[in-house]
């Protein structure tokens, strides 16, 4: 008679293989995760054969955007996410004056107006403003994403460091965090865009945003 072989659940918080030294933007991605359809991947309780991919990018002046590659029980799926700014305008004095509970009621008028700039800013007033994570399933064919996958550990997403060592500190730049989870192993990176790679982990890191935005169909912005 055969034995069945059944995927057991990973128990409790991932181990960690590699991930960047604090401070680190994953303190934000994971704010935002949690916060989202997506969750935390680090804590999130998988079986034995889940593969996540999470690839950021942004952090400076410009958007920052995830596509997210994911395989349970065999099958893919991908999400898009775009991390939206809501903000509404208070008076200063409310602002000094209001509790925790009121300022929670304020952050949540605020995500009710997610993606509208205010367009008038009254002088002295207090801006209060809350992050939220958009998450979109994009309609690809499992072979695709399957493939993206593929070419990401090609292009060397599973040599990626921590982060990488600067002899300058490069302020707004558009940086990739990217995270990784495969059962109970997780691993993340923080690596810079440049334009001329230092290292190689610069252009692993950059290919491997290459390969997962063919997934997006124009989606980006």
């Amino acid at each position: 008679a055969g034995i069945a072989l059944l995927s057991r659940p990973c128990l409790g918080q991932a181990r960690v293989v590699s991930a960047p030294a604090e401070p680190s933007l994953l303190n934000l991605t994971t704010a935002w995760s949690r916060a989202s359809t997506l969750g935390d991947l680090r804590e999130v309780r998988t079986r034995a054969d889940h593969l996540e991919l999470r690839v950021w990018r942004g952090f400076g002046l410009s958007e920052t955007q995830a596509v997210v590659l994911r395989r349970i029980d065999a099958h893919w799926s991908a999400s898009f996410a775009r991390v939206i700014r809501c903000e509404i305008q208070i008076a200063a004095s409310v602002g000094d004056t209001a509790t925790a509970t009121t300022m929670r009621r304020y952050i949540a008028e605020a995500r009710r107006n997610c993606g509208t700039p205010l367009a008038h800013v009254t002088p002295g007033a207090r801006i209060v403003t809350a992050d939220t994570l958009v998450v979109e399933r994009l309609d690809v064919p499992e072979p695709e994403i399957e493939t993206a996958w593929k070419d990401a550990l090609g292009a060397g997403v599973l040599r990626l460091p921590g982060r990488v060592r600067r002899n300058l500190t490069m302020d707004d730049a558009v940086v990739y965090v990217i995270e990784l989870r495969r059962g109970d192993e997780y691993r993340a990176s923080e690596i810079e865009h440049l334009e001329r790679p230092e290292v190689e982990a610069d252009t692993q890191v950059q290919q491997v945003y290459a390969v997962v935005r063919r997934l997006l169909r124009g989606r980006e912005r």
